[in-house]
C-alpha cells in the first residue's frame, strides 16, 4: 500500500491564507502592527535609568571638544570626571572639581549644577581652559552614551566628549 501526504488549504486568520501553492496576506491587523513597533523600540532603546547607570560605573576622559586642543595637568593626568551619587567629580586639568548632576526626567536630559573647584594657581592657558570647560558643562541641557564615548551636548555648542577608562588604570597611582 502506497501512502500519499495531501496537502489540504487551511484558513488561519480572516486575514491570512494558506495552501501548498499559496500566500496571501491581504491586511495586517493594526494591532499587530502596533505592538510590534512597541516591542522593537523598547528593545533598541536603553533607559534612561539603564544610561545613568552606565555613566556613573567608570571613569570618563575628555578627548575632543571641538576644534579645541584638551590639555594634560600639569602631572600628566586628563580632564577625568567620574560620576557617582547624583555627583560628578574630578580633575579639570589644573583642580579638583565637584558638582551635582541628575539625569533626567526626559531621556537623554541632563541638569549640571554650579560647581566648586580647588584653588591651586596653574600656567595661565590651563587656567583659561578649565574655566572656559566648566561654563558648557554646567550648562549642559543633554548627554549621549554611544558605545564607549559619552557627550555632553548644550545647545549649538560643540560637544563635551568623554571617553570610557578603566578605574584600576587611576587606582594603581
Amino acid at each position: 500500500m502506497r501512502m500519499t501526504r495531501r496537502l489540504i488549504p487551511a484558513r488561519i486568520s480572516p486575514r491570512v491564507t494558506l495552501s501548498p501553492d499559496h500566500f496571501e496576506m491581504r491586511t495586517a491587523h493594526p494591532l499587530m502592527i502596533a505592538i510590534t513597533v512597541m516591542l522593537i523600540s523598547c528593545a533598541s532603546a536603553p533607559s534612561s535609568e539603564d544610561r545613568r547607570r552606565l555613566a556613573e560605573g567608570t571613569r570618563w576622559e575628555l578627548v575632543r571638544w571641538g576644534d579645541r586642543t584638551v590639555p594634560h595637568g600639569d602631572n600628566g593626568e586628563p580632564v577625568i570626571l567620574e560620576f557617582k551619587d547624583g555627583r560628578a567629580s574630578g580633575h579639570t586639568g589644573c583642580n579638583r572639581y565637584h558638582t551635582r548632576v541628575t539625569f533626567g526626567p526626559g531621556e537623554r536630559q541632563v541638569t549640571v549644577s554650579p560647581g566648586m573647584t580647588t584653588r591651586l594657581a596653574c600656567e595661565p592657558r590651563r587656567m583659561e581652559f578649565e574655566a572656559s570647560f566648566i561654563r558648557p558643562f554646567e550648562a549642559s541641557t543633554g548627554y549621549r552614551v554611544e558605545g564607549e564615548r559619552l557627550l555632553f551636548e548644550s545647545g549649538g555648542a560643540p560637544p563635551l566628549e568623554f571617553y570610557r577608562r578603566p578605574l584600576e588604570r587611576y587606582r594603581e597611582r
